[in-house]
């Protein structure tokens, strides 16, 4: 390989600038770039609106092949210019730099971005570059703008933080491989790798299973006559907040040079508005590491609570009996006013307990229980309402999901997949993609369409109820088998041709589960689709003993049930519940049915208007004064003498929506000694687990 070059990197810039003006007035740009440290962490953010075009750029293939490749010699500038470097490869000027010396190194044939195929070439130039410059690698899925040609960047380092930390614990770095933190996720270090220890390195992390390498960026650098190498693996390539349509919009699309600590803002309200605990998100959604969940427990305007131990506020340290209330606004609490409070454990074994937290909200089991938590306490004031929030580590979260859920005592096998459900549920809620689910609905004088989808909340991830999945701390954790079970699926997710699955699941399906588009969207989701369930109908009472909360076996009839409605019973409820005059209500005309039997479009029909009512919740929410155990039912009308209906009887089967995993029906797998890979297998076809962290 032709290395003359590198040791005179600033001279091949300056000719290359000289006869090409865009290039040196982006050069000259970066030379007043805004940059700023993030209060709280070692992050910089750099204000670079040139990168407007790196960032949002479309990766997906069939976007790709629509477009020339940029970095074909042919579509080049034709001031862009390139050295030969042999082994098949040259070097040029990176036209929209954020580093200064910003070079790339590009593949001279039209090939994938493939790191087995640039590794020798990646240390060659490591080993003969400036000890003030780094070559970089961006995964085909992990935030390279051009995955269909191979390349590697070459750059100045100055003010890269990752760059700085591993100057800075240089003596330390071990021959072997090693896994550090020093930017809050997992960077493994190599020192003097070789093409074999790089493999073996990328070969133990986790692959998709539609992608030819794992996921993850690549740095390497001389140090001392020593080349280091630090390799950041990656889950995801853009987070949650690219993808919003409101005010949550952050447009941070994450590459090399981002996870190296110096996050790259082409939008100067994004410079401007990024702080800790939004970036710490950012980077845990697009990184294998274990995320922390903010779970919206309760809220009122009088809130009492007790720490048990010691936390800290603002480094002060708080125990004991607390109350905190809602005054002008604020929140009154300790002899003082605040916009939010924050407490956060002195150690793992300090938790804090919430009086009168309502669980079951506006379902027929609603009730409510004092409740202790582990992790950290936040109360925010919005909207006159004081918020409880909890900040858990995403594994302790699920330790007390699975067993508010169902039940600590539940089968082994039953509990893992739960587990695995229940993780794959609240990370898609953390990292939705451009077809995240929303609520919506569609309304006319004789036709209201709605759906209730899991939306995401503004102040937290997800709620501690039903209307998310139930997290009741760890009053319910009443068994070591829970705490094994989610141990045992440590980091593993259900995934459907490589993409994390929305993993949903309901409480009964009544013998056939449900399809998405019945209760959502009209989209089709493959993995959550009808399947035929013979398990729920042979739970037994043993099974449902172990495995349900004492909450849960007040409801006796969840597979077969029957309800019954004078007409004027019904007529008064749907008027109540609809604010809508039917007069009286004459008949239920079920109009459309999914694979399952759940009405998704019913007719409500009376003497003085009608009016069709969808989806299922929508059907189950108007026709009970809580929530209809699932709108899988026929209806049975009785008459009197002179023909007038008198009142209605429903038939019906399943509790819930139906559709993914029938809780009942995996239980009752589990008691039959159904492995959990064969429950998840039964209620997801075609999915398989893979680890996410």
């Amino acid at each position: 390989m032709n290395t003359a070059v590198f040791s005179q990197l600033d001279s091949f810039l300056e000719s290359q600038l000289e006869h090409w003006p865009q290039a040196r007035k982006a050069f000259d740009d970066l030379k007043d770039v805004m940059v700023r440290k993030v209060p709280g962490t070692d992050i910089v953010l750099q204000y670079n609106p040139a990168r407007i075009s790196s960032t949002t750029a479309r990766t997906k293939p069939g976007e790709i092949a629509a477009r020339p490749c940029f970095l074909c010699a042919g579509n080049r500038p034709a001031q862009q210019t390139a050295v030969d470097l042999g082994n098949g490869f040259e070097l040029t000027v990176n036209p929209y730099p954020i580093l200064r010396n910003h070079l790339c190194v590009i593949s001279r044939s039209h090939r994938p971005q493939r790191f087995a195929d640039c590794c020798q070439a990646t240390l060659d130039i490591a080993a003969v570059l400036p000890e003030d410059h780094i070559i970089l690698y961006n995964g085909p899925h992990s935030g390279a703008s051009a995955p269909d040609h191979l390349h590697m960047q070459i750059g100045l380092a100055d003010g890269i933080p990752l760059v700085e930390w591993l100057k800075g614990h240089f003596p330390e770095i071990p021959q072997s491989p090693a896994t550090v933190r020093p930017l809050g996720f997992p960077v493994t270090v190599l020192s003097n790798p070789d093409c074999r220890s790089m493999t073996d390195c990328l070969d133990a992390m986790p692959k998709a299973p539609d992608e030819y390498e794992p996921r993850f960026n690549l740095l390497a650098m001389n140090h001392q006559g020593r080349v280091i190498c630090a390799v950041i693996p990656r889950t995801f390539h853009r987070p949650s907040c690219y993808y919003s349509t409101d005010s949550r919009l952050r447009l941070v699309s994450p590459g090399a040079i981002d996870m190296f600590g110096l996050l790259i803002t082409p939008r100067k309200q994004d410079f401007d508005s990024l702080d800790a605990a939004q970036v710490e998100r950012i980077y845990s959604q697009v990184t294998p590491s274990r995320p922390r969940i903010r779970v919206g427990i309760m809220s009122g305007t009088d809130i009492r609570f007790t720490l048990n131990g010691t936390f800290r506020f603002n480094g002060t340290p708080v125990t004991g009996e607390h109350g905190v209330s809602l005054q002008d606004g604020r929140l009154a609490w300790m002899g003082g006013f605040h916009d939010s409070i924050t407490l956060i454990p002195d150690c793992s074994e300090s938790t804090f307990t919430l009086e009168d937290v309502t669980i079951g909200s506006n379902f027929h089991w609603q009730r409510r229980e004092r409740q202790t938590f582990p992790g950290a306490l936040q109360f925010i004031a919005d909207s006159g309402t004081i918020h409880a929030i909890n900040a858990v580590d995403i594994e302790d979260y699920l330790t007390s999901v699975i067993s508010s859920e169902m039940k600590a005592t539940a089968a082994p096998e039953f509990l893992k997949a739960h587990a695995v459900i229940s993780r794959s549920w609240v990370m898609a809620q953390l990292r939705p993609g451009p077809e995240e689910s929303e609520a919506g609905q569609t309304a006319a004088q004789d036709r209201i369409i709605r759906w209730y989808d899991h939306d995401q909340h503004h102040l937290f991830d997800v709620c501690a109820d039903d209307h998310c999945q139930r997290y009741q701390g760890l009053t319910r954790v009443i068994s070591e088998a829970a705490r094994k079970a989610v141990s045992d699926t440590c980091g593993q997710v259900l995934l459907y041709e490589g993409r994390l699955c929305d993993a949903r699941f309901s409480k009964c399906c009544g013998g056939m589960t449900e399809q998405f588009e019945t209760c959502w969207q009209d989209r089709h989701v493959p993995y959550l689709v009808p399947v035929s369930d013979p398990f729920c109908g042979q739970a037994d009472a043993d099974t449902l003993r172990s495995s349900l909360n004492g909450y849960d076996l007040e409801t006796p009839d969840w597979y077969r049930w029957t309800r019954h409605y004078s007409a004027e019973e019904l007529s008064e409820l749907i008027a109540r519940k609809t604010g809508i005059g039917f007069g009286t209500v004459i008949g239920l005309k079920p109009l459309k049915r999914g694979p399952s039997g759940r009405i998704f479009e019913l007719e409500v029909q009376g003497t003085e208007r009608s009016v069709i009512f969808g989806k299922e919740l929508e059907i189950r929410r108007i026709l009970s004064g809580t929530h209809l155990l699932s709108s899988a039912f026929e209806v049975e009308c009785e008459h009197d003498a002179d023909g007038n209906v008198v009142a209605f009887t429903l038939h019906g089967s399943g509790w819930g929506h139906g559709v993914g995993l029938c809780q009942i029906g995996a239980a009752r797998m589990g008691s039959l000694g159904y492995t959990y890979r064969e429950i998840l297998e039964h209620y997801y076809p075609g999915t398989e687990t893979g680890k996410a962290y």
